[in-house]
């Protein structure tokens, strides 16, 4: 394969500035017992019921006990949290007893069964509107049997239930008393916590602020503060480390080679594989897409090992699908090779009677690394008759482009980027692109029965590998509408400070409740 210098100075896309600046000075001024640390995305919300992305997870994940939550580690275990006592009974019972004497802060008293069953219970409810109702599958309802125990009842089998429902973003446990106080919802500032940290201030497009728990009775927190700043731009987040503004923060792919070979002084460098995946997404009911032969011919076009060498400079394998090699579902090919068929483009074009230059946008966020697959994309297209418009926004922006409750930019919407975290369960993967999730995650508007039907099979089986062939099916389906390019899953590399021990999920993401002190003060 080609080198990433060759192929952007063969494609014209050399001196774009995607090549690495000279590193700066480092020096460190920050404080002993405050962990600065990137997020990749601002927050829209810490409200389980209304939270939009995974950025917004990871700090609900320092705020709030759950029954069970995830370990560190390769790959994707649990361990108890807030719950002393948690089985499952059969396969749509499962039964927990909380620890006596878990707070809720402000004044809110003692985590209680009620406690769990409103928070669980509220995301479910159809007059919350939830757009994370999907993650508590087929819940039912909570039982509650005493002060701290109760069953979980679900109408039906749910196989992803612990990894997805509990362990993630909507099994946060809050207090009853607390949403009472606020009239049931709210957006921003939690009116209570339970975790080793709690929330103190949002400023927006820049930082969140945490602080030690005074009511945690858990091992104590390690940091009296954690500033959480929002950054899309994975290189704005290298130079901070580097002048000392961050102690904990993820490296573009680009900058993976220098840092191997000029490490920061008292730093260490993580690579990680990751679960989020990228793809190249088609809306079929925007006039100029609705002919599945014009999509089938953008999905052609699209040279995917272009992409990856530009992109992730050959770190990251050409996606098959959705799901990860890690999982089971994951296909060993996809149907269009990652080369694609420029040939075939043109001759579907014809077919379709597209009178060229077709003129499409594409949509996307506006941080490096998404921005050099834009261009990629784009000059991929353009060898067959399509000139793309890029549209760049930010991620605050762009998380609600095809939304149907955010307004009518979905109606404009053609092509665009995206990509989803996803956790350690295919379920995780397919449920975004079912016919309900239409006008909400699913911006493509793919509404499949055979698909939708399979998904409920599948998410109900106990047979692994029925499981596994039903998932492959289901994105071979996915990629025969025409909607779906399928790029790559992501490579995460993080830096942190040597005096701590950074936690990681199996996908990279931080989990800041578990970072603590190791190795040498700041100076």
């Amino acid at each position: 394969m080609e080198s990433r210098r060759e192929f952007l100075r063969r494609s014209g896309l050399a001196g774009l500035g995607f090549a690495t600046a000279g590193l700066p000075g480092i020096t460190w001024s920050v404080e002993n017992d405050t962990l600065h640390i990137r997020n990749y995305a601002d927050l829209t919300s810490l409200d389980p019921v209304s939270m939009l992305s995974g950025a917004e997870f990871l700090v609900g994940d320092a705020i709030h006990r759950r029954l069970v939550r995830f370990t560190a580690g390769e790959k994707f275990r649990w361990q108890l949290d807030a719950a002393e006592y948690f089985e499952r009974l059969d396969d749509t019972h499962y039964a927990f007893r909380l620890h006596p004497g878990i707070e809720h802060d402000k004044g809110f008293g003692e985590m209680t069964a009620e406690d769990v069953k409103i928070s669980l219970e509220r995301i479910i409810d159809p007059a919350m509107n939830s757009p994370n109702a999907g993650d508590l599958g087929t819940l039912s309802h909570v039982d509650v049997h005493d002060r701290y125990s109760g069953t979980i009842v679900l109408k039906s089998p749910y196989a992803a239930l612990i990894p997805i429902g509990l362990c993630a973003g909507v099994g946060a446990i809050l207090s009853k008393k607390a949403l009472e106080s606020v009239g049931g919802q709210y957006r921003i500032e939690p009116p209570s916590c339970s975790g080793p940290y709690r929330f103190v201030s949002w400023q927006a497009q820049r930082k969140t602020v945490l602080e030690r728990s005074p009511v945690w009775g858990g091992e104590p927190a390690a940091f009296r503060e954690i500033h959480i700043y929002a950054m899309t731009d994975k290189k704005a987040s290298e130079l901070a480390y580097e002048a000392g503004e961050l102690d904990c923060a993820q490296v573009s792919v680009e900058s993976v080679e220098v840092f191997q070979r000029h490490m920061p002084p008292q730093s260490r460098l993580d690579i990680m594989g990751s679960l989020r995946y990228y793809w190249i997404g088609l809306n079929q009911d925007h006039p100029k897409l609705r002919d599945i032969r014009v999509r089938r011919a953008v999905q052609y076009a699209i040279d995917v090992g272009a992409v990856i060498e530009a992109a992730w400079f050959g770190l990251a394998k050409p996606a098959t699908g959705i799901i990860a090699p890690s999982l089971i579902g994951h296909r060993e090919k996809a149907d269009i090779p990652p080369e694609g068929d420029r040939l075939k483009a043109r001759e579907l074009l014809r077919e379709a009677g597209v009178e060229l230059p077709l003129k499409l946008t594409l949509a996307l966020n506006a941080d490096s690394l998404e921005m050099t697959i834009g261009l990629v994309v784009q000059w991929s297209l353009k060898q067959v008759g399509i000139e793309v418009e890029l549209q760049p926004q930010d991620n605050a922006t762009y998380v609600t482009t095809g939304m149907e409750s955010a307004g009518d930019r979905w109606q404009d919407l053609q092509i665009f980027l995206q990509s989803f975290s996803m956790l350690g369960d295919p379920y995780y993967a397919t449920v975004w692109f079912t016919s309900k999730q239409v006008g909400i995650w699913n911006w493509e508007r793919f509404s499949n029965a055979e698909f939708d039907r399979l998904h409920d099979v599948a998410l109900a089986l106990s047979d692994e590998q029925e499981r596994d062939r039903i998932y492959q099916h289901m994105q071979h389906l996915m990629e025969d509408s025409g909607c779906y390019r399928f790029l790559a899953h992501g490579v995460e590399a993080m830096l942190s400070r040597l005096w701590m021990q950074p936690a990681y999920r199996a996908d990279g993401f931080p989990i800041y409740r578990d970072f603590t002190l190791s190795g040498p003060d700041k100076t």
